[in-house]
């Protein structure tokens, strides 16, 4: 009877012990990096990348594509969800957990072809309307090297919007990343032979990383960790970001 008794209490144990957490990629909608098909699935170079990190850790995931706002609320609320790429800054890497370099994306102040400006620097630009999406690091910076919204600043809410304004004429520059632009106007049925990089911004941080809170599991941060490392060093994440057209 006492071992029947044992018996049942380990194994009622069991679960418990080998329950293993459904982790969660979150990302807003920026191609090619990461985006929902004309079928409404997650795709993209760095969706490809998630999938390559589950293979390799054996770790249960899912993938999903949300507003930003949205994303950062659930990585922040829930201790199973990673942000899929989110800009390193010095703040953010005191207060979140940096598990890797997904992609780097260098900043430029993008504008029309058929425009010309006199550009040395970020200040010089400031003689003219630039444009970034509101609540993005983006915003932070420009603010932070003197721009203002009573005067050259335009925030926008989503890169749809930043682009239409463009090419209307209601702002002169954007600040943005040069990977993700063919294919976001080409969604936006605009000519993207009429942009063109008018200025680096080489102070603007570079590194999208796959981000988590500090509350985020760490033998699966470890995990994930060494699976992207791996991913790297075998040129099987080089061969993903070539796919897609992305140094």
């Amino acid at each position: 009877m006492r071992f029947t008794f044992l018996f049942v209490f380990i194994v009622a144990l069991i679960p418990l012990s080998g329950h293993t957490t459904t982790i969660r990629f979150v990302a807003e909608d920026l191609p090619p990096y990461h985006y929902l098909d004309p079928t409404g699935k997650p795709t993209g170079a760095l969706v490809e990348v998630a999938r390559q990190l589950l293979a390799h850790t054996g770790l249960q995931g899912q993938i999903e594509i949300m507003p930003m706002a949205r994303a950062l609320h659930e990585m922040r609320a829930k201790d199973n969800t990673l942000l899929l790429s989110w800009l390193k800054t010095p703040e953010r890497a005191q207060n979140y957990r940096f598990l890797g370099v997904m992609c780097h994306a260098q900043a430029y102040l993008i504008g029309l072809k058929d425009r010309s400006f006199s550009l040395q620097d970020l200040n010089s630009a400031r003689q003219h309307r630039v444009s970034t999406i509101r609540g993005y690091y983006s915003e932070r910076f420009l603010r932070a090297a003197g721009y203002s919204e009573d005067h050259e600043l335009v925030l926008v809410s989503h890169y749809q919007t930043l682009w239409h304004m463009l090419f209307k004429g209601r702002t002169d520059l954007v600040l943005t990343n040069a990977q993700t632009i063919n294919k976001e106007l080409s969604a936006l049925g605009l000519p993207a032979e009429q942009v063109e990089r008018k200025l680096a911004v080489p102070a603007f941080p570079s590194e999208l990383h796959l981000a988590t809170s500090l509350d985020f599991n760490q033998q699966q941060a470890d995990q994930l960790m060494s699976a992207l490392a791996s991913l790297k060093d075998s040129g099987k994440y080089q061969q993903i970001l070539s796919q897609w057209q992305l140094n």
